[in-house]
């Protein structure tokens, strides 16, 4: 029933992917650390965006890599039920991302499968270059693109420290208008987070709704010396 006749809003399922490196790299300069701490602040300002969009109900999922992908939050949890589980990185892990985008692609098609949920968003941070002892990331990522939801998904990338490999971060979002961002210092990489992920929830949602393309301008880069440089 419409809301503006006093009856409830129809709320549609909004999912939000989190797609996390947790290699060896992640454990140098404090990154996982950071990246822990910027999850956890992330949660309550998700929140908010829900409170504020009543058409939408955003449910939760985190994907980790390293050697192999696995799934930290797999069933789709309503934001307002979530908790951020801290994660570790893995000594000496590699950066499996091919295989972290061929399990995200088998979420996608069960997204294809529901009735009436918006596109979904996909926050993916990495700090290093892909490696590629099991599936191979352009293979990974042909399957996220061949779901109508990948096809269809606010797609968005953070590169973590100098190392990070932008060009496979740049083929994810294939977009653009949209920002490629680089965190490098635990303040950045914080900032970031949080823009993306209202990034995420908002514009996943404000096309059906009538509202336009989201265009939010990321958080300025502070002046000073990166911390995580390529020597860390």
């Amino acid at each position: 029933m419409s809301d503006r006749l006093g009856g409830a809003v129809a709320r549609r399922p909004l999912h939000l992917f989190f797609v996390l490196d947790v290699s060896g790299s992640m454990r140098r300069g404090g990154r996982i650390q950071a990246l822990n701490n910027a999850l956890a602040e992330v949660v309550p300002h998700l929140r908010d965006e829900a409170r504020n969009n009543p058409h939408a109900d955003v449910l939760i999922r985190v994907l980790a890599f390293a050697n192999e992908a696995e799934w930290v939050v797999e069933v789709p949890t309503p934001i307002e039920q979530f908790r951020w589980q801290r994660l570790e990185a893995v000594p000496q892990g590699f950066t499996e991302l091919g295989s972290a985008m061929e399990l995200l692609a088998e979420a996608l098609r069960e997204v294809d499968q529901s009735h009436g949920a918006f596109p979904p968003a996909i926050i993916l941070v990495s700090d290093g270059m892909p490696t590629e002892s099991g599936t191979p990331f352009a293979d990974g990522l042909s399957q996220v693109l061949a779901t109508r939801s990948g096809t269809h998904a606010v797609r968005l990338a953070l590169g973590v420290g100098r190392d990070a490999d932008l060009t496979s971060l740049r083929r994810f979002i294939d977009n653009d208008d949209i920002p490629l961002l680089r965190a490098d210092s635990p303040e950045q990489l914080i900032d970031y987070i949080v823009w993306a992920s209202k990034v995420a929830s908002r514009g996943a949602s404000l096309p059906a709704v009538g509202s336009g393309s989201p265009t939010y301008a990321p958080p300025p880069a502070p002046m000073g010396d990166p911390i995580w440089s390529t020597l860390q």
